[in-house]
């Protein structure tokens, strides 16, 4: 791809972002923003590519329902596919490797971590009519299905899609988080759109620190705050991560936005002094 193709491509990429970053969050696909910043880095594949496949996705789970059913037979249709035929798994052995948070990677390679796996499980449950959310489980992506009934059923993507009851789910959030860790009513709020995001681009960001790219984490913390500018501490780190790379200029506007929308009075202060501090040595 040539390079004007890769400018234009990246610049429609952030303008898209930037539409969903003021858009209601019920109008938000997941999968979608999450590809958009997957595709910041690697231009020469197209989105469009991905969401087709995801079309086609949606359109095999659909098949497989059938004249539709209770919630069993929805979870049935979803853990065949996804899990069965198309074999996602979660993988998450090397905290360092960001190609299992990267959104095209993971379909490229059927896994990678449980919000990424989970990001393209729901996509493809919504595409295919089923009402679907992300629980707010905060040591993995578990996903809810719920028939016309109003049965449900929780499920867990990076397993095949199995079906969990209560006590799986306090196993597996033990093992996140330790032995003394219980259930807690807020485990089974469901996620907004924008947030399911947000987190996986979280796990990204402490990934690319972790293998001291600053330069990258910058830039993918930057893509998050066009689909979400309201996450106000993004603004910080964004500022803090600028001055890093002697950035001067890209912290002070990074830092100020957080100064405007920040509640924290403490915050205020702290960061208004930092910016004199800057601001000083742009003098």
């Amino acid at each position: 791809m040539a390079d004007d193709a890769v400018s234009e491509t990246t610049a429609a990429a952030r303008l898209r972002l930037a539409e969903l970053g003021r858009a209601d969050d019920r109008d938000i696909r997941p999968a979608e923003a999450a590809l958009l910043v997957a595709g910041l880095g690697r231009p020469h594949k197209p989105v469009a590519a991905y969401l087709s496949y995801l079309a086609e996705l949606s359109a095999e789970i659909r098949a497989a329902i059938g004249d539709g059913g209770d919630v069993e037979r929805l979870a049935g249709a979803l853990m065949e596919v996804f899990g069965r035929r198309h074999r996602y798994r979660g993988d998450d052995r090397d905290d360092e490797d960001v190609s299992n948070t990267n959104l095209m990677d993971v379909i490229d390679r059927r896994r990678g971590v449980a919000d990424a796996v989970g990001l393209v499980a729901l996509d493809a449950a919504r595409g295919a009519g089923l009402a679907a959310e992300g629980l707010a489980f905060p040591v993995r992506f578990l996903l809810r299905l719920e028939d016309d009934c109003g049965r449900r059923a929780i499920l867990d993507p990076c397993a095949g899609s199995a079906a969990l009851d209560p006590p799986a789910m306090r196993a597996l959030l033990k093992a996140g988080l330790g032995l003394e860790a219980e259930l807690e009513p807020a485990h089974y709020a469901a996620m907004g759109n924008r947030d399911m995001v947000v987190r996986l681009q979280t796990d990204t960001k402490l990934r690319l620190l972790r293998c001291g790219r600053v330069d990258l984490a910058l830039a993918v913390v930057e893509a998050t705050l066009l689909l979400a500018p309201g996450e106000t501490a993004l603004w910080r780190e964004a500022g803090l991560m600028h001055m890093r790379l002697d950035d001067h200029p890209g912290a002070v506007a990074a830092l100020e936005q957080f100064v405007a929308r920040t509640t924290n009075a403490q915050a205020r202060a702290r960061t208004l002094a930092l910016l004199a501090e800057i601001k000083g040595h742009l003098t």
